[in-house]
């Protein structure tokens, strides 16, 4: 399995955060700590249509599942095929 990150984006350059993927291959959940969510973070996914360009799945709050003292979690809502696995 590859090593999946999410983005965020500004005007200058895209910052990435190296999701805990043994947590998501166990539950199948993404568990993002508090101090890394901010607006704007998204994972690079492809859709299922056959197009080859990727598409963002935004964490957003209305998006959490659950919430810890430290975590948010987030549903995975893809196969891991459809995540992009390079940080470029």
């Amino acid at each position: 399995m590859s090593t999946f990150y999410l983005r965020i984006g500004d005007k200058a350059k895209t910052r990435k955060i190296l999701i805990d993927m043994a947590y998501l291959t166990k539950h199948n959940i993404i568990r993002l700590p508090k101090y890394y969510f901010e607006d704007g973070l998204y994972l690079p996914y492809k859709s299922n249509s056959g197009d080859s360009s990727f598409e963002k799945y935004e964490l957003t709050k209305d998006k959490i599942i659950k919430e810890d003292e430290n975590f948010y979690y987030f549903k995975f809502p893809f196969k891991h095929e459809q995540v992009e696995g390079v940080a470029v």
